[in-house]
């Protein structure tokens, strides 16, 4: 255990984001209000795996610097092939066997671990852009996101309608949310930011503005989008997304909350809650018939009881978290 008091914002910040992403999946406050439900969850708790990108690209840097990027490609590499097989049941159709499907949700990833899946090749193509300059980086980070977000308009406004095997093929979320388009960005957008030291040249009354500043236009470009360009749609990408998560990860070093808390601890609950909620929100909708809100706080507390019994397990097999 940690003896030293230290700062563990940034680890408060990784278990909140794994709540967001719960709160996403289980439609927090849908039934109280569809408005607020568009602002919070489809809204704002979506920062919540770009942050998380943003977040692996920081610290990246030291991967990198120490040369342990196979190390590290190996460990999510088997994290990744680890929960696939936890969750077989899921995504493994036995009964109307489909086999492209099946190869198609093992390299995107299935649900959630889309997000390991795009990490590994997104990590690995950064780590041959490292030596690029920060400018280079930052300008390549905009300019593939505004291409995933193009492809995602082009789909939603169903362009290709006349041709419904490419409408098809361009609706398909993998095609703009993957290493390429949306990890890789924001990965390149921490790892620039730790490379320049610039989490810590800013002060408070800046890191402030810039929080309520960006995290204002995520608002505004969710209800735009809802309600005079999508409709009922929901989106995966954010243009405010490049703005809001790596605030998000300066602000973590910029103010400080101390304590002797464990912090592999803490790291190790917001990987387990994001990991295992799936299977719990399916074990509830399968037993009870919960509100989406209180499916929401349930989804928690089960996820993190369960988080428990995974770090636990985890000590003596290893290659679970």
């Amino acid at each position: 255990m940690q003896t030293t008091s230290r700062n563990i914002l940034l680890d408060i910040l990784k278990i909140i984001a794994a709540l967001f992403v719960i709160g996403t999946h289980c439609g927090f406050l849908f039934e109280y209000s569809e408005t607020a439900s568009q602002i919070v969850t489809n809204g704002i708790f979506r920062i919540a795996v770009p942050f998380f990108f943003c977040v692996n690209g920081f610290f990246l840097f030291n991967v990198f610097k120490n040369d342990r990027i196979q190390t590290w490609a190996k460990r999510v590499g088997i994290l990744y092939l680890v929960w696939m097989l936890i969750y077989t049941y899921f995504w493994v159709y036995l009964i109307d066997f489909n086999l492209f499907k099946i190869i198609s949700t093992f390299v995107f990833g299935f649900n959630h671990l889309w997000y390991l899946a795009a990490l590994i090749p997104g990590g690995l193509v950064l780590y041959q852009l490292r030596n690029a300059s920060n400018k280079v980086l930052i300008v390549s980070a905009f300019v593939l996101f505004l291409i995933g977000i193009v492809i995602q308009y082009v789909g939603q406004f169903h362009v290709f309608e006349q041709q419904p095997t490419l409408d098809k093929l361009i609706n398909y979320p993998p095609l703009h949310r993957n290493f390429l388009l949306f990890a890789l960005p924001l990965l390149c957008i921490g790892y620039v930011i730790r490379r320049a030291n610039f989490h810590t040249k800013l002060n408070k009354q800046f890191v402030i503005k810039l929080l309520i500043i960006s995290l204002t236009i995520l608002v505004a470009e969710n209800l735009i989008t809802y309600y005079f360009i999508t409709g009922e749609a929901i989106l995966n990408t954010y243009l405010s997304y490049l703005f809001l998560a790596p605030a998000l990860l300066i602000a973590a070093f910029t103010f400080k909350i101390t304590s002797n808390l464990n912090s592999k601890v803490l790291s190790s609950y917001s990987i387990a809650i994001y990991l295992v909620h799936p299977f719990i929100i399916f074990l509830i909708y399968n037993t009870l018939t919960l509100s989406p809100t209180a499916t929401t706080f349930v989804t928690i507390i089960l996820s993190v009881i369960a988080s428990y019994v995974l770090i636990q397990l985890n000590k003596k097999l290893k290659y679970i978290l």
